[in-house]
């Protein structure tokens, strides 16, 4: 390969974007996946003008296959993958409450987007990801150890994913190829603070004293894939949020 590659899963418009960028300005071609392709084309188009190589693909995590066939497609457009990053929170707006309350519906969703496909994307990448002795990074939050209230919908599946990257963490590593795993204090800020204003993914009337950072996040997850150190890397909150 001639250079470097990174395909990133869930590719919006705070970590999934911010990671791109960080990768792509240390030299990385980068491959973007997520659904809406108007986003996609957006956001490649802006990684362009920056001289980052960029090739996208639209798919959605409520569909393993479809999201395996995806990376599958990216890595061999793009001549390999060395680093895989799956950064899918499906819908947290919709999410908090009592969990004896949830539809067992809603549990499967949420259970599909952070358990079920992100097996599909590793077991997709796992030829490209071999050969290149690369690294499997995932993203989650800290509610997969931590009971916080009205958490439950969210946290039990990421519980499930902290488990199932570990055991890949265990299992790939002989064969060179790092796993690591990135839980979140809260759901990270936006670098734009207009976007940030107009963002539907969290409650209304979400607010906490100090949160994390989407370009902060982006940094740790490069860092971690540099130095391949340890499993779990938590990232703290970073900036103090003014009443």
């Amino acid at each position: 390969m001639s250079q470097p590659t990174i395909i990133i899963i869930g590719a919006g418009p705070g970590v999934g974007y911010e990671t791109a960028e960080r990768f792509g300005r240390a030299g990385y071609a980068v491959g973007l996946i997520r659904r809406n392709v108007e986003q996609l084309d957006a956001f490649a188009a802006k990684l362009r003008t920056l001289g980052v190589h960029v090739a996208t693909t639209a798919a959605t995590a409520h569909e393993p296959q479809e999201l395996a066939a995806a990376v599958t497609e990216l890595g061999r457009e793009l001549g390999g993958i060395d680093v895989l990053v799956y950064n899918v929170p499906g819908p947290l707006r919709e999410a908090y409450g009592p969990i004896i309350d949830t539809p067992l519906s809603a549990l499967q969703s949420f259970l599909t987007l952070r358990v079920v496909s992100a097996l599909a994307v590793v077991q997709a990448g796992r030829p490209f990801l071999e050969q290149a002795k690369g690294s499997v990074l995932f993203t989650s939050g800290r509610s997969d150890r931590n009971a916080y209230a009205g958490t439950g919908l969210i946290g039990t599946p990421q519980a499930a994913l902290r488990m199932l990257a570990q055991h890949l963490h265990d299992e790939l590593g002989p064969a060179g190829v790092f796993v690591g795993y990135l839980p979140l204090d809260n759901p990270p800020l936006y670098s734009d603070p207009e976007l940030e204003k107009r963002r539907t993914d969290i409650p209304e009337g979400f607010s906490l004293p100090e949160r994390v950072v989407a370009s902060d996040v982006a940094d740790k997850i490069f860092a971690l894939n540099q130095a391949r150190d340890v499993f779990d890397r938590p990232v703290r909150s970073s900036v103090r949020i003014e009443p």
